[in-house]
């Protein structure tokens, strides 16, 4: 059932809507009696398309239907929290490091040095070393002392197959 048509040019501008010259299109025969009543029927007009979304009406009566997502709607909430907390950690980074540094050069310069070792642990110490000095004197008079008996045992070995005779050296 074919009530009529209009074919209009529609202009948007922003939230307004203009119509060019409406002309009525050709109206089809109808087909019962039943659309010969509803012909004569007035179509209520369409209430106007949300801000969001655009209507255009082409010369031959075909609509198209443009529309723009939500602005909640085109980046997940996921994406954002990263965003953000990328941004927090950068500015985190820029200026706490320079703050920790600062804190850091203030606190070695209250310290005054080093510390001064008492005087107990430094006679300690110097005990402590004077026994490694003598151990290390006793260790190199017991090597001097494995030498000189390796040395004899060799010798009395030579001297021993010198005195035996020349077939039977073992």
């Amino acid at each position: 059932m074919v009530i009529g048509t209009f074919n209009a040019d529609l202009i948007v501008q922003g939230n307004q809507t203009t119509r060019g010259s409406a002309q009525p299109a050709p109206r089809a025969a109808p087909a019962t009696a039943q659309d010969a009543q509803a012909a004569d029927v007035a179509v209520p007009p369409t209430p106007p398309a949300p801000a969001h979304e655009f209507v255009f009406t082409g010369q031959h009566g075909e609509r198209t239907v443009i529309g723009i997502p939500n602005s909640n709607d085109i980046i997940p909430q996921q994406a954002v929290d990263i965003s953000i907390a990328f941004f927090l950690t950068m500015a985190l980074i820029i200026i706490g490091l320079p703050l920790a540094r600062a804190f850091a050069r203030r606190m070695d310069r209250k310290s005054g040095g080093t510390a001064p070792i008492p005087t107990e642990v430094t006679a300690q110490l110097g005990h402590l070393s004077q026994a490694v000095d003598a151990i290390a004197v006793e260790v190199e008079r017991i090597s001097e002392g494995q030498r000189f008996t390796t040395r004899l045992l060799s010798e009395q070995r030579d001297a021993a197959r010198d005195a035996l005779p020349s077939g039977t050296n073992r």
